[in-house]
């Protein structure tokens, strides 16, 4: 999906009226953490095995019963693949798969990020609500072969995720979640998974 196709989106679900969602008993801080498990593409590249994990640490300030302001931190690697046979009943032989990343024969790709986004949240129970976050981050990632540095970029790029989480009246949370982040010339897009506690 494109960048702007994102924007579009977040500008049409953030201008719909929201329903209200309880920030319960004035509970106006929540942090919280994600596991992110990513498609990466260098330059547009397109193939299997450019696979990324990363985590991700974030704060929330809930402005009002809708919005909210997000904080975080998020780092990740390139996810090492392995090749597994069957020896006999009681031993498998494993190894690692070298496959080259992005057709560039790049084997490793590490990056972290520093993200300010807008959270708005629309209510579809007491306890559950879709949500959406719009903002940006200031990324750095690294592209190496043998630990020989051949590519490293910074600046700043579009964050954008949506999703949906369920609150605990104990104040856990747990979430689900499509996060996208345009890092330049490096982009993820990730399935994530998350808890979260407010208080």
């Amino acid at each position: 999906m494109k960048p702007r196709s994102l924007i579009v989106f977040a500008i049409l679900f953030a201008t719909n009226s929201f329903a209200s969602y309880a920030a319960q008993n004035g509970e106006i801080h929540r942090v919280g953490t994600q596991i992110n498990s990513s498609a990466a593409s260098y330059k547009n590249s397109q193939q299997d095995g450019d696979g990324v994990m990363s985590l991700y640490l974030y704060y929330n300030y809930n402005i009002d019963d809708t919005w909210a302001l997000e904080l975080g931190v998020n780092g990740g690697a390139e996810i090492t693949d392995w090749d597994c046979k069957k020896i006999n009943n009681r031993k498998f032989k494993c190894d690692r798969n070298n496959e080259l990343l992005f057709g560039i024969g790049a084997d490793e790709v590490s990056f972290g990020n520093f993200v300010v986004a807008a959270k708005g949240q629309y209510q579809l129970t007491d306890n559950s609500h879709f949500y959406g976050k719009l903002g940006g981050q200031y990324y750095d990632y690294k592209i190496a072969n043998n630990n020989i540095k051949m590519v490293q970029e910074y600046g700043l790029g579009l964050f954008a995720e949506a999703g949906w989480q369920y609150d605990w009246s104990n104040g856990l949370a747990f979430n689900a979640g499509l996060q996208y982040m345009d890092m330049g010339d490096l982009d993820t897009r990730s399935l994530s998974i998350g808890m979260s506690y407010r208080f």
